[in-house]
């Protein structure tokens, strides 16, 4: 793999980013502005890039693709339970001793243990770190299970579902000698099973899964593990919403991990194209609003595992076809959520890719989410770990800025820095179709980079997804402007000396409102946002709104403690261009002044442009920031 060959150095520094591209008698005029401020950023007190957290693929490695997995510096994230799984469960005899429940005995059976663990074990031995997520079908039963009542795929006795569940990680545990993976989904996409199963049957399963587990194992136990229901949270007056804070309310204090998916669709038409779906705007108010939920109801945050995300629907040509607009959109796709992943690491606890090594066998003839052919040749879809190749731990997160300009956001911004190599990464997602160029302005001018490489992922005209490495660009010469293709994922790597490393870490904590779904009545929406005494140095409001796309209007600014607040952006909303959607869901994020904060309750009131009688203000999130000196090492 020559393309992943790459040499090191190491940058520091706080910037901002403009975008541009107008010149006018040497003056470059700019568009937007990131700042990357001369500040390590921690979220929920870390500030590294962790590979192990974000860089996983979907699926068990077949043996042959596992060291080309490992040399793109990933490996194997989520699986669909051990080998043979539905097989042995439907053979699975009843306990002679226990009417209506499994023999415990039936998997402590050497030729049963050797089915069960081979890949899973081959997988881990040679993987970075197991962080493995198993998911169960929980679908297949045996005959002798009674089922009637779910139309013969789940038992009307839900202790004896959960009852299958232990005993089959117990037979995990057994021929892995304790290495169980430390994370169990019991079910995969179950709003897809509604007419097997309703919400209240769900969330029992997972209650009763987590007690008889939690007694046994050290195990992480995750769920609902939705698809469909991030994306259509707020349709009918949250009515799926509903089922989401029903499963919470059930589940809450027994599982550890709240899990779901995360996709964007490709729609083609003729030579043109779209996204929607989750991605920017609709993922962030979904993670606002369970967090918000959870806060509201356990004074704590719940840890999010999104063990899917990237491209998934193709509307306008076969889903299975070979295209190069597919794989630029799985590329494309892929890129953008790890983007917004990396910016909330503070309620992500990890994020699995789906993507498998090769997905093509017999029954299947495709490579849309391929790495590799069967035989080990790449596809193009290995661009996505090609461009996140070069970091890995010793990489630490810098805090960054967009400019709040009350437009919509169309570039997102990360900044990261490596002592061991000498270099800052400025990495810049685009939401647009069109070229940009990015002005570098240095706050405080604490660094003035000249020359630097960009790699960059992109499309061509003739739509095939291109991958450029280590372009040389001189910044001294345009002014501190880099070129940002359309649709392109860029990294821009910069060479500082070792003493311009940053002294300190900010490290940001949030905090939710009282409240979630305020209706909205007026063109006011208050709420209390209650803070502890403490220092702050930093703060921004996040604020999620739907209302139906009939409605004209939007958040006009926002007042905290009276003192009113009109800074903001919004964040991209992909989901515009769907036309099955009839409401929009915006993010708005403003500046806060952390002078105006007090300790205990904070009014927060969003002032609307327009009266309205429908809608909701979901969330309301303060993000605050506390300055701490930092020692590289330690982040």
């Amino acid at each position: 793999m020559d393309r992943l060959e790459m040499k090191w150095t190491q940058v520091f520094f706080s910037l901002s980013l403009t975008l541009s591209g107008v010149y006018s008698k040497g003056v470059v005029y700019s568009d937007t502005t990131v700042t990357i401020h001369p500040q390590w950023l921690a979220q929920g007190g870390n500030a590294s890039y962790d590979n192990n957290r974000c860089n996983k693929h979907f699926g068990l490695d077949q043996t042959n693709l596992i060291p080309n997995c490992r040399r793109l510096r990933t490996d194997s994230g989520r699986f669909p339970g051990p080998e043979n799984t539905s097989y042995l469960i439907k053979k699975w005899p009843e306990d002679p001793n226990r009417s209506g429940y499994p023999d415990p005995n039936y998997l402590r059976n050497v030729s049963r243990e050797q089915e069960l663990c081979p890949g899973y074990l081959e997988n881990i031995n040679t993987g970075y770190e197991n962080d493995m997520i198993m998911v169960a079908g929980a679908l297949e039963y045996p005959s002798w299970v009674d089922t009637s009542e779910h139309d013969g795929h789940f038992p009307n006795n839900v202790d004896v579902a959960a009852e299958f569940m232990m005993l089959l990680m117990q037979g995990v545990y057994d021929c892995t000698k304790g290495r169980i993976p430390p994370y169990l989904e019991p079910i995969n996409e179950p709003s897809y099973e509604w007419a097997i199963l309703n919400f209240t049957t769900i969330t029992t399963f997972h209650k009763l899964v987590a007690e008889k587990l939690h007694a046994r194992f050290n195990i992480r136990v995750a769920g609902p593990t939705i698809r469909s229901y991030i994306m259509y949270a707020d349709l009918n007056d949250f009515s799926y919403w509903d089922k989401v804070a029903d499963f919470m309310d059930g589940t809450l204090g027994y599982i550890d991990v709240f899990s779901f998916h995360a996709y964007n669709n490709l729609v083609v038409s003729g030579r043109s194209h779209n996204f929607t779906g989750a991605n920017e705007a609709r993922l962030v108010a979904f993670i606002d609003l369970v967090e918000n939920y959870a806060s509201q109801k356990t004074g704590k945050m719940i840890p999010l595992v999104i063990s899917e995300y990237g491209r998934d629907g193709v509307s306008g040509l076969d889903k299975y076809a070979p295209s190069p607009i597919i794989d630029f959109s799985t590329i494309y796709q892929s890129n953008g959520h790890k983007f917004t992943q990396l910016g909330l690491r503070e309620y992500i606890d990890r994020a699995v890719v789906f993507l498998e090594a090769s997905e093509e066998r017999p029954g299947r003839y495709s490579l849309n989410y391929s790495l590799f052919s069967p035989d080990g040749k790449p596809t193009r879809i290995v661009d996505f770990f090609e461009f996140w190749y070069k970091f890995r731990s010793g990489f630490s997160f810098i805090k960054t800025t967009s400019q709040y300009d009350g437009k919509e956001r169309t570039v997102s911004p990360l900044a990261m820095s490596s002592s061991s190599t000498n270099e800052t990464v400025i990495l810049l997602h685009s939401y647009s179709r069109r070229s940009q160029a990015v002005k570098l302005v240095f706050q405080g001018d604490w660094i003035k980079p000249t020359t630097g490489q960009a790699t960059c992922t992109t499309i061509k005209d003739d739509w095939f997804p291109v991958i450029t490495f280590n372009e040389t660009i001189d910044i001294q010469k345009t002014q501190g402007t880099v070129e940002l293709p359309p649709e392109a994922t860029c990294h821009f790597t910069f060479n500082t000396p070792s003493n311009k490393l940053p002294s300190f870490t900010i490290n940001e904590t949030t905090f939710y409102g009282a409240d979630t779904l305020i209706p909205i009545k007026g063109n006011v929406v208050s709420t209390v946002i209650s803070l502890p005494n403490g220092q702050y140095d930093s703060a921004r409001l996040r604020v999620s709104t739907s209302w139906l796309i009939n409605e004209t209007n939007s958040v006009s600014y926002l007042t905290f403690n009276l003192h009113r607040l009109d800074s903001f952006i919004k964040l991209y909303d992909s989901d515009k261009f769907n036309p099955a959607s009839n409401t929009y869901w915006n993010v708005w994020e403003f500046e806060a002044p952390v002078t105006v904060f007090v300790p205990g309750p904070n009014q927060v009131q969003v002032h609307l442009s327009n009266s309205m009688g429908t809608g909701y203000v979901s969330s309301v999130a303060l993000v605050t920031g506390k300055l701490v000196p930092s020692d590289l090492w330690s982040l």
